[in-house]
């Protein structure tokens, strides 16, 4: 499965999570907005995160705080695999600072949805 395919079946998995908690909590409760939805909202939105760009690509791009937060680097259907593949290649092993909305999954983990990756 290519890093596009994997990005869109995450954000396709938190889709269908959503869609069953809210078929599970009945119509009254799904018409009010709930606390504990956290796949619905980002956990904070519009944050520029800086950290480095994880060399290792194979489960996607990696961006880690220096204080050992890591983020996976979610991108929108615009950006290409090439672009992003490319984007790896410039930015691997240094520095940047990215701005999109930050989700938090079932497990914990982190991603950071970006709309545009920089070029310089």
């Amino acid at each position: 499965m290519d890093k596009r395919s994997f990005n869109l079946a995450r954000l396709g998995l938190v889709a269908l999570t959503l869609l069953c908690a809210l078929l599970l909590t009945g119509p009254a409760r799904a018409a009010a907005p709930s606390n504990n939805d956290d796949d619905a909202k980002p956990i904070k939105a519009g944050v520029a995160v800086t950290g480095i760009i994880e060399n290792d690509y194979a489960d996607g791009l990696l961006l880690t705080t220096d204080q050992g937060v890591s983020y996976m680097v979610l991108t929108p259907e615009e950006v290409t695999l090439e672009q992003e593949e490319a984007f790896h290649k410039k930015f691997k092993g240094q520095s940047v600072t990215l701005t999109g909305n930050v989700y938090r999954d079932e497990d914990g983990s982190l991603s950071l949805f970006v709309n545009q990756l920089p070029t310089q």
